[in-house]
């Protein structure tokens, strides 16, 4: 080989190495380089923002505290779950409440909606453990009630969502009057969809519904709330909306102004001719009553009581009649009533005649009631 190839070999073989050692030391010491500088700024950049905040960690450590707080106040306006066994609960507290002749609700599947801190979530998202560690998960239900009852009643219903102790929403709401005026009950038919929202985790524990409700009824069809099922037979007070009861009843209340001259402002009486069967009240305000039906040693017994008074008589008709005498309000000044609790452990069934009280404003109102029960 001659000198000048020889030359060119050591000239192409120092070209290689000075290529490779750019390629494989000068270039990956660079890209290191380079990071390292990125990850200094970085961490340069965190420490002169924890330098500020420690200037005032006092001032930060408050405020944290400050919105845990908040925090804890907001997330308490929402259920803990929406079992199903939960939402049961709320349809008998809107029963025993509210005056609904019937209730009819769907029962949805719950679904995913939103996880705080991290944003909406797709309904049929299935969320994977890690998801749900630590974090609150936003979940909702939304179903529909079908009702039957008074435009009172639909009024109270409303309210009583709106100021539910959970959040709760209409999303939307029909009512439709019946057609027959005279109805007994049903003034006015309708549906409305209801919105409810949990905040689930793992933190909060889930509600336990308290139930007390006594076991072992005879006829498990037997609605609470209404009058008994048609395969039961109607009731022959049905033909004249009750008027019989004006003059034959197990029970009469009389509800007038507390400030009038005749007599005391509510009586409620088994027998009107015999004062000592009287529980009398003349405050001039709403007083609750307690009405029992019960059966002793093969007897049934209907007892009445309001405040520290009552009374016991024994019924002997196959079913139990109270007429409530009532009249129009005097005046804004007139808050005589009575709010009636029901309780009703026979087979018994129960109806209520009104007669004559304020329809914008009325003394009388069942609020709690079971058993079989009808009021016209």
């Amino acid at each position: 080989m001659s000198d000048s190839n020889k030359k060119i070999l050591l000239v192409l073989l120092g070209i290689a190495l000075l290529v490779l050692s750019i390629v494989f030391v000068v270039r990956p010491k660079k890209e290191s380089i380079d990071s390292l500088n990125a990850e200094i700024a970085t961490l340069q950049a965190r420490y002169d923002d924890l330098c500020a905040k420690e200037l005032q960690k006092d001032q930060l450590i408050a405020e944290t505290a400050e919105f845990n707080k908040h925090f804890d106040e907001e997330i308490t306006k929402y259920a803990k779950d929406l079992d199903q066994e939960n939402t049961v609960m709320f349809l008998k507290d809107v029963e025993e409440q509210i005056d609904f002749a019937n209730l009819a609700i769907t029962m949805p599947e719950v679904t995913n909606y939103y996880l705080l801190g991290q944003g909406a979530v797709e309904a049929n998202e299935v969320l994977e453990a890690e998801d749900l560690e630590d974090s609150y998960v936003v979940t909702a239900d939304t179903y529909s009630i079908s009702f039957s009852g008074t435009y009172e009643g639909v009024k109270e219903y409303l309210d009583y969502i709106l100021n539910y102790k959970y959040r709760m929403a209409c999303e939307s709401i029909n009512i439709a009057y019946a057609e027959d005026a005279e109805a007994p009950i049903a003034e006015c038919t309708g549906t409305v969809v209801v919105n409810a929202y949990a905040v689930e985790s793992n933190d909060r524990k889930h509600d336990v519904p308290s139930v007390d409700v006594e076991e072992g009824k005879e006829n498990i069809f037997a609605v609470e709330g209404t009058a008994l099922p048609a395969s039961a037979g109607s009731s022959s007070h049905d033909s004249g909306n009750g008027d019989d009861i004006v003059a034959n009843h197990n029970v009469v209340m009389f509800l007038n102004d507390a400030a009038n001259d005749a007599a005391s402002g509510i009586i409620i009486a088994s027998d009107e001719s015999k004062e000592d069967t009287y529980v009398t009240s003349s405050e001039n305000k709403v007083e609750t009553v307690d009405i029992s039906i019960t059966s002793e040693e093969g007897k049934n017994y209907i007892t009445y009581k309001l405040g520290s008074k009552s009374y016991k008589s024994e019924v002997t008709s196959a079913d139990v009649t109270v007429y409530v005498k009532s009249s129009s309000r005097t005046g804004d000044d007139d808050k005589n009533g009575v709010d009636v609790k029901l309780t009703n452990d026979t087979d018994l069934s129960v109806y209520f005649k009104v007669v004559g009280d304020d329809s914008s404003n009325p003394r009388f109102k069942l609020s709690q009631k079971s058993g079989n029960v009808k009021e016209y």
